[in-house]
C-alpha cells in the first residue's frame, strides 16, 4: 500500500510518517518503481506508535518501549511520573488563575506583590504631588515586584510594610521627597544603615536568610542602581554590601 493509505488507516498524516522514518521510529519499506510499499506490519507498528503518543509518551520513550529486547516498565513509570508532575503544575497554574480572576473581580491590581504592598504603593502614587516623586516610587515598587516574583524577597518581607495610616503614608512620601536633595555621603550611609536596621528587626533570622538567593538579590540591586539616579541610586549602592554581609551573618545564628 502507498503512504497515503497507511496514513489514512492509522489516522495520521503523511508528514508524520516521514518524520517517524527520519528518526528511525518506523522502518522504511522497500521501494518499487519509486514508490514505497507498506504492509500490515507497518500499519500495526504505526498504530501502536500513535496509541502510545495519545497516552502522552514522548517519541524517544516510545522508541525504547518498542524495542522488544527491553522491559518497558521503567520507561512507563518515568512517563507516569512526568505526567503526574505536569498535572501538579497545571493544578498550581489553575489556582493562580483563579486567584487572578478573584483579584480582578475585586478591583485589585494584578501584581506578584502581596495585596498590602500593592495598596501601599498605590496609595503613595495617588498622593504624590509631582511626577518626579511618582517616578521614584514606581522604581522602588518595580524593584520590590521583581524581588517577590523571583523569590529574592521572601513572602515574610510583607512585615516591612506597616499598617497603612496617615502618619505612615506621610512619612513615606517625605522620605521619597528627600531623595530629590543632594545628600551628603554621611546622610547616604545613615539612611542605608536605617534600611539594614529595619530589615534586621523584622527579617533578620537564619531561616529566612538561608532562603534568600543572594546572587540574584545582588543582580537585582545592581539593576536598580543602574536604573535610578541621585540619592536613590546612592543609597541602594551603599545598602547592597551591607545587606549581603548582614545576610551572611544571619545565616550563622
Amino acid at each position: 500500500m502507498r503512504v497515503s493509505q497507511l496514513a489514512d488507516l492509522a489516522g495520521t498524516t503523511v508528514r508524520t510518517i516521514r518524520h517517524y522514518h527520519a528518526i528511525g521510529l518506523l522502518p522504511v519499506p522497500s521501494g518499487d518503481g519509486g514508490y514505497r510499499d507498506y504492509n500490515l506490519s507497518h500499519v500495526a507498528r504505526l498504530g501502536r506508535i500513535r496509541w502510545l503518543v495519545e497516552a502522552g509518551l514522548s517519541l524517544p520513550t516510545i522508541a525504547t518501549l518498542l524495542n522488544e529486547d527491553l522491559s518497558p516498565r521503567t520507561d512507563l513509570m518515568a512517563a507516569l511520573v512526568a505526567i503526574d508532575e505536569r498535572l501538579a503544575e497545571l493544578h498550581d497554574q489553575r489556582a493562580r488563575l483563579a486567584g487572578l480572576l478573584d483579584a480582578v473581580d475585586s478591583g485589585e491590581e494584578l501584581s506578584p506583590l502581596p495585596p498590602v504592598i500593592v495598596t501601599f504603593y498605590a496609595t503613595l502614587l495617588e498622593q504624590a504631588p509631582d511626577e518626579a516623586l511618582r517616578r521614584r516610587i514606581r522604581a522602588e515598587r518595580d524593584f520590590a515586584e521583581l524581588g517577590f516574583y523571583r523569590g529574592a524577597l521572601p513572602p515574610e518581607s510583607v512585615a516591612l510594610f506597616d499598617l497603612l495610616d496617615t502618619e505612615r503614608i506621610g512619612s513615606s512620601l517625605a522620605a521619597f521627597g528627600d531623595l530629590a536633595r543632594d545628600l551628603s555621603d554621611a546622610e547616604v550611609q545613615a539612611l542605608s544603615d536605617d534600611v539594614i536596621a529595619r530589615i534586621e528587626s523584622r527579617l533578620g533570622n537564619a531561616d529566612l536568610a538561608r532562603r534568600v538567593d543572594t546572587d540574584f538579590l545582588a543582580r537585582l540591586y545592581e539593576g536598580f542602581i543602574a536604573g535610578t539616579d541621585g540619592a536613590q541610586s546612592r543609597i541602594a549602592a551603599a545598602t547592597l554590601p551591607k545587606l549581603l554581609a548582614a545576610i551572611e551573618d544571619w545565616r550563622t545564628r
